[in-house]
């Protein structure tokens, strides 16, 4: 894939002994170092490892809110990546670091938090190559983006192609809906919200309501949990998203 030979470059993939994931560094053709998880599907002769999920965190945590669900995706046979955004996590610099921008005044913030969203797409189709890379021409991908990540999901489905997305905890601007009706709603989409978080809820039932697939499914929680705390309240909602990607990923 001559995209990804030309813009990513892996200087480490180092194993950890207690995890399935590998530390991973994609250099971006800005030479910014992202930090990522790869879990590495192991081998089942039922899909042969040609599925994939590249997951998206939510913009008040990081990459390893998809731990578990990245290991037993790979149980399943199923490549997966959990990518720091640009100014998360370990995908830090002196200029891009949320903590940092997250101290300056108003109007200096929300101007640093452009410059560096603005990065995210690019840095989200690294990702994508690289999973892309795994799975071959003919391999299937899916994506989850938690909160913010949700968008970014909308932006890498509309280009290239997923073929499952899931929006955790995903609150979508009415353009963002409108996106999603004039392209993906054929796509298995499985989202995830809490009926007392306001906007995220609301939006998540317009998206539902557009969604035409019939493996199409919502999930919905009482109270105001957003995002990770969901994880941890309900112990089956990991086991449900695996099995729900493990189900629209077909397999040759």
């Amino acid at each position: 894939m001559l995209r990804l030979i030309a813009s990513l470059s892996v200087v480490s993939l180092l194993f950890s002994v207690q995890s399935l994931a590998a530390d991973l560094i994609l250099i971006s053709p800005d030479k910014f170092n992202l930090k990522a998880d790869y879990y590495q599907g192991q081998n089942n002769e039922k899909n042969l490892n040609k599925r994939a999920v590249l997951m998206l965190h939510q913009c008040n945590y990081n990459r390893t809110m998809y731990n578990h669900i990245g290991e037993q995706l790979a149980q399943q046979g199923i490549h997966a990546l959990s990518l720091d955004f640009r100014g998360f996590g370990e995908s830090v610099s002196d200029e891009f670091n949320v903590a940092k921008i997250r101290q300056l005044p108003q109007a200096e913030r929300g101007q640093a938090w452009t410059k560096m969203s603005s990065h995210w797409p690019e840095d989200v189709q690294l990702a994508f190559d690289y999973l892309k890379d795994k799975v071959g021409n003919r391999g299937q991908v899916g994506i989850i983006g938690a909160s913010c990540g949700g968008s970014q999901a909308i932006t890498l489905a509309e280009k290239e192609n997923i073929s499952a997305i899931s929006f955790f905890s995903s609150s979508q601007r009415d353009k963002n809906i409108v996106r999603y009706g004039k392209t993906l709603v054929e796509k298995p989409t499985l989202i995830i919200a809490s009926e007392d978080d306001g906007r995220t809820f609301t939006s998540a039932q317009q998206l539902f309501s557009t969604a035409k697939h019939p493996n199409s499914k919502m999930i919905s929680y009482k109270g105001s949990m957003h995002g990770y705390p969901l994880l941890d309240s309900d112990k089956q909602l990991t086991k449900t998203i695996v099995a729900w990607f493990a189900n629209n990923l077909a397999s040759d």
